[in-house]
């Protein structure tokens, strides 16, 4: 006699939404580096990286794929024996897959680009200087599409609504450094680093309407953000 209670395991296992790392996983990555250093001053790394996940499980629902890109491109320049100019740009890229309750996918993309350029040099015997400028912009998408059996409310509803909006982050970022060296074991820093960031997330607010929970809690945050920061160490070595 069939246990009553396995067509209803059956369902839950074909309904349920795993957690991923509770589901059959195969990964393909590749990665690759090179060091190219033309003259005597200048030096150039690459990398290029990239991955794909594959998921399964009894169930329809969940994640399927995932997915990662990276490329990075780092040089330095010697000016003289005293300065050097540095520089980076990075571009990163990570997507996921899942299929939704109610007939619905939703894809999920993330994109990373980040550019900095930077000094270093030495102004005397005891007194080094530096400064790095960044920029940082990321994005990621909601896409969502509807499979033929949804229902006509979900795809009214997206139809009208377009999904859910993209969430951006955006910060610029200046770092200066000073090192005086006192003696052998002992040296002065000062660091001073200045960001200004700028963001917005439907999850804490849209168009300037903040989030209001069901008892009428609101949530809201600044749009725009700067931060300075200003720190001085000292330094004592014992050898």
């Amino acid at each position: 006699v069939p246990d009553p209670g396995w067509a209803d395991a059956q369902t839950v296992f074909a309904n349920g939404i795993f957690p991923a790392n509770l589901m059959d996983r195969r990964r393909d990555k590749i990665k690759l580096s090179a060091d190219w250093q033309p003259n005597e001053k200048l030096s150039l790394q690459f990398g290029v990286e990239t991955g794909r996940d594959r998921y399964e499980s009894p169930s329809v629902y969940g994640v399927r794929r995932t997915g990662m890109d990276q490329f990075t491109l780092d040089g330095t320049y010697a000016i003289n024996d005293s300065w050097n100019l540095t520089g980076y740009a990075s571009y990163g890229r990570q997507e996921l897959d899942q299929a939704r309750p109610g007939a619905a996918f939703m894809a999920f993309d993330n994109t990373s680009t980040m550019v900095g350029l930077g000094v270093t040099g030495r102004v005397s015997s005891k007194i080094d200087i530096g400064g790095n400028l960044s920029f940082l912009n990321d994005k990621s998408a909601y896409s969502q599409t509807l499979d033929a059996p949804a229902d006509l409310g979900s795809a009214a509803l997206l139809a009208a609504t377009g999904g859910l909006p993209d969430i951006t982050f955006r910060q610029a970022q200046l770092k200066l450094f000073g090192k005086y060296t006192i003696d052998k074991q002992s040296a002065v820093r000062v660091d001073f680093i200045y960001q200004r960031t700028k963001w917005n997330d439907w999850a804490w607010g849209y168009n300037g309407t903040p989030f209001v929970y069901s008892d009428g809690t609101t949530v809201n945050y600044k749009t725009q953000q700067n931060v300075g920061f200003l720190g001085v160490a000292y330094t004592r070595r014992w050898q």
